[in-house]
C-alpha cells in the first residue's frame, strides 16, 4: 500500500494554512470573535461574541468567549454573569470554570474561586497544570489576605499553565501531521526541498 503524497516546497504551508482556516470555523461569526480574542482585540470580539448569540442564543461557546472577553477587560462582574450561565449550561466547559474561578478571584471573593478553580482542576488533563491549581487553591485558602498584586499574579499564572499546556498539546498535534523523512529539524526540512 502506497503513502499519500505530500505537497512539498512553497504550496504546503499554503495548503496548510488554508485546512487550518476552513476546520477552524474562522468564517463564522463566532470564529472571528475567537480570532479576536486570541489576537487582544477585545471590542472587536465582544461585538463578534454577542453577534453570535443573537443569532443563536444557545451557543454555550459564544457565552464563554464573551465571558472570558469581559475578564480580559476587567469587567468581572459580566465576566461571572456570562461565564455562570455557561457553567449551568454545560458545567464540564473547563475554560468557563478556569475564567469563572479567575473572575471571582480578581473580584475579592476568595471562596466563591476556590470553588470554581476545584472545579476546574477536576476537569484538567494535566498534572502540570492541576499541580498549578493545588498552588493557587493553597493561596487563596490561607489565612491571610490577598493583596490585589497577588491575586493578578495567580490568575496570571494559572492563565500562564493553561496557554503552556495548550501550546504544547497544539505542538504535539502539528508534529504529528508533518512530513518526517529523518531530518531532525522540520525548518531545515522545508528549505531543503
Amino acid at each position: 500500500m502506497e503513502k499519500a503524497a505530500m505537497p512539498r516546497g512553497r504550496h504546503y504551508p499554503a495548503l496548510l494554512a488554508a485546512l487550518v482556516f476552513t476546520l477552524s470555523g474562522c468564517a463564522t461569526t463566532y470564529g472571528l470573535g475567537q480570532a479576536a480574542l486570541d489576537e487582544g482585540r477585545y471590542a472587536d470580539a465582544a461585538a463578534k461574541f454577542e453577534t453570535a448569540l443573537k443569532e443563536r442564543p444557545e451557543r454555550t461557546d459564544a457565552l464563554v468567549g464573551l465571558g472570558i472577553t469581559r475578564y480580559k477587560q476587567q469587567g468581572y462582574d459580566e465576566a461571572i454573569a456570562n461565564l455562570s450561565q455557561a457553567v449551568s449550561q454545560d458545567p464540564k466547559r473547563a475554560d468557563a470554570r478556569l475564567y469563572l474561578g479567575l473572575s471571582y478571584l480578581e473580584r475579592g471573593d476568595n471562596g466563591a474561586a476556590a470553588e470554581q478553580l476545584r472545579a476546574f482542576r477536576g476537569l484538567a488533563h494535566s498534572a502540570g497544570v492541576a499541580g498549578q491549581v493545588d498552588d493557587a487553591l493553597e493561596l487563596i485558602q490561607g489565612d491571610h489576605a490577598l493583596s490585589q498584586k497577588t491575586r493578578r499574579f495567580v490568575a496570571a499564572s494559572l492563565e500562564f499553565a493553561v496557554k503552556a499546556e495548550q501550546d504544547r498539546r497544539n505542538a504535539q498535534w502539528a508534529s504529528s501531521m508533518w512530513p518526517y523523512d529523518g531530518y531532525d529539524n522540520w525548518f531545515y526540512w522545508d528549505l531543503t526541498r
